[in-house]
Parts: C-alpha cells; sequence; structure tokens
C-alpha cells in the first residue's frame, strides 16, 4: 500500500463566502434582524410609556375622577362577579389602573394578581 502523494495546494472553492442553499448566512441579514427587533421593542416601550405620561398629565382633580370611575367599575366588574368570560378586559382594566398614582394598597394589590 502506497501513501497517497500531499496536494501542494489546498482544493480551491468557489470565490462566492457562502454557498446557496448553506446553513450560513451573510452577517449583514443578523444585523438587519437585530435592528429591525430593536425597533420592535422601543416602539412597544414608547408605548406603554406614553399611556403613562398621558394619566399623570391630567388635572389632578380629572385624574381622580376617572380613577374612582375606573376603580369602581373594575370592583363590580371584576371582584364581586369574577366571571371566565371577562378575563380579558379585568386584566386590561387592572393595566389602566395601575397607571394612576391613586392606585394604592388593596388597588395595586388586586391590580397585580389580574396580571
Amino acid at each position: 500500500m502506497r501513501p497517497e502523494p500531499i496536494p501542494s495546494e489546498p482544493p480551491s472553492h468557489s470565490s462566492k463566502p457562502f454557498a446557496p442553499g448553506g446553513l450560513a448566512r451573510p452577517w449583514w441579514k443578523d444585523l438587519l434582524a437585530m435592528v429591525a427587533l430593536g425597533a420592535v421593542l422601543a416602539l412597544v416601550v414608547g408605548w406603554l410609556a406614553s399611556e403613562r405620561r398621558a394619566v399623570l398629565s391630567m388635572a389632578p382633580a380629572a385624574r381622580e375622577a376617572v380613577f374612582r370611575e375606573a376603580w369602581e367599575g373594575f370592583q363590580r366588574l371584576c371582584v364581586e362577579t369574577r366571571e371566565a368570560a371577562l378575563m380579558a378586559r379585568c386584566r386590561e382594566e387592572a393595566r389602566f389602573l395601575l397607571l394612576f398614582p391613586e392606585c394604592q394598597g388593596a388597588c395595586r394589590e388586586q391590580g397585580r394578581a389580574w396580571r
């Protein structure tokens, strides 16, 4: 058995860095996906913060009135009856109530329980 000679030059590959249908992707596609994900995340955070700013920018008397109405509705709809068909609505109401600085004590406790 004779040993095969070692080739003097490595086998030449195509000039393309990635073969079509291969597992590797160009780096710029990953970068584009990361930038898009970051932009979506920034929009969601901005939207959530804008609701809080809107509540805080209300006049204190108006904010108190809106809070009282929302709190009483939440109590009637979600605490007293607690129907399964209203779960999504109650979660949304709880999230809304937690935006108010007036939501303290029992309000915070019940609001967090629905999240």
